[in-house]
This record gives structure tokens, C-alpha cells and sequence, in this order.
């Protein structure tokens, strides 16, 4: 299954993005004005895959996004073994989704989100276990031949 994986990243010309991942918390009970905080509860990394053939459904093949979500979805789990009870690995599929990179010749490209999140108080911010989990998933990634845009 290796081999199959590194063979999709490669003809798909796989990348990921890394972004904070925010959390909003309405402090104003519902009083006038609204007192309302942004936190970072951790990061999420979007992973893509270009589409390559012209021809063809603008989505892509069940079996090829299922074994990537598959993949993507063990390595967090390798990845969370590793973590603290306070830190949360969520793999997030959005097979019925396509994202149209205006800013590289209008590629269409595939999705599948990895969020690492902050378990437990919502006004805490991520910490060391986050950050541990996100430098993990990217090493993992790299492995695979999955770059950072």
C-alpha cells in the first residue's frame, strides 16, 4: 500500500498548508455589545492533490480519495499514540468537495483536512503538545513525498 500511496502523491503533485485553527467564544451572555475572544485551539493542515487528466469527472476517484483518506488517517492515529491526553488528531474528508486554485492556472484540487486541536478548556490556547503533533505530521507527510506550499 505504500508504493500506491507515493505513486497518488506523486501524480497528483501533492502539498500541504498549515493554518491556525481558531475558536470563538461569546463572553456577552447575549448583552450588548458583544465581548467575544478569538483562541487558537490548535492548527489544521490541508492536504491536496491536483487533478491531472483534463477528461473525466471534476472529482476525484472514490478509490484513489479513499485510500489517501485511509493513509492520511492512520498516520494521525501513529501520530496521537505519541501526544498527550490534551491533544486531539482529527482527520476531516471532503470527497464531494473541489477547490479551484485561481492563483496556479485554475488547478482543481482535492482536500482532506488534518485538525490538531487543544482537548479540554476552550480558553485554553494550544501549547507544546499541539505544536509536538503538528512537527510529527509534517515530518510523516514529507516521508511520503507530501511538501509544504
Amino acid at each position: 500500500m505504500s508504493e500506491d500511496i507515493r505513486s497518488l502523491i506523486k501524480e497528483h503533485h501533492a502539498f500541504y498548508e498549515v493554518s491556525p485553527y481558531y475558536i470563538v467564544i461569546d463572553e456577552s451572555h447575549g448583552n450588548v455589545p458583544e465581548n467575544t475572544r478569538r483562541i487558537q485551539a490548535g492548527f489544521d493542515v490541508d492536504i491536496y492533490g491536483v487533478k491531472t487528466q483534463n477528461d473525466g469527472p471534476w472529482m476525484p476517484p472514490p478509490d484513489e480519495y479513499g485510500l489517501c483518506f485511509a493513509e492520511l488517517r492512520r498516520m494521525a492515529e501513529n501520530v496521537s499514540l505519541g501526544t498527550t491526553d490534551s491533544c486531539s488528531l482529527e482527520v476531516i474528508p471532503f470527497p464531494s468537495t473541489v477547490v479551484c486554485d485561481v492563483g496556479n492556472h485554475d488547478n482543481l484540487e482535492a482536500r482532506v483536512q488534518i485538525r490538531i486541536s487543544h482537548y479540554g478548556d476552550l480558553d485554553q490556547t494550544a501549547g507544546q503538545p499541539e505544536q509536538h503533533a503538528l512537527e510529527q505530521v509534517e515530518k510523516q507527510l514529507q516521508s511520503l513525498g507530501v511538501h509544504r506550499r
